[in-house]
């Protein structure tokens, strides 16, 4: 993986998207992902037509999609998207990750879940 794309520790892969869902870089395990790019605009969207008095739409900073292994981090900057896919392990051994007390979290029956922070 070329390291100056390197965005956050233990990253595995990257997709650096526009507003609209085209791909305009990536790398590692998600290089030329374009089925992870349109699951996860999909989901982007659903966030857009949920009930503005349950969840306001300024109040979504970042999306996590937490399975065991890995997770998925997902945030927008500068009409950009940007996906980023970090292993928990570091040395053979599973981090925790942290997240605020006021998430909701969806299960995925498949994998994992998903947090909305």
């Amino acid at each position: 993986m070329d390291k100056e794309k390197l965005i956050v520790p233990n990253q595995i892969g990257y997709l650096i998207l526009k507003d609209d869902g085209a791909v305009l870089e990536s790398g590692g395990e998600l290089k030329n992902d374009e089925r992870s790019a349109n699951v996860i605009m999909g989901l982007l969207n659903l966030t857009e037509s949920i009930d503005e008095p349950f969840m306001p739409n300024s109040s979504c900073e970042r999306i996590t999609i937490d399975y065991e292994q890995h997770y998925y981090s997902i945030c927008m900057s500068n009409r950009r998207i940007y996906i980023v896919k970090i292993s928990k392990s570091q040395n053979g051994t599973t981090t925790t990750t942290s997240s605020s007390s006021s998430n909701s979290v969806y299960n995925d029956a498949t994998e994992g879940g998903a947090v909305l922070a």
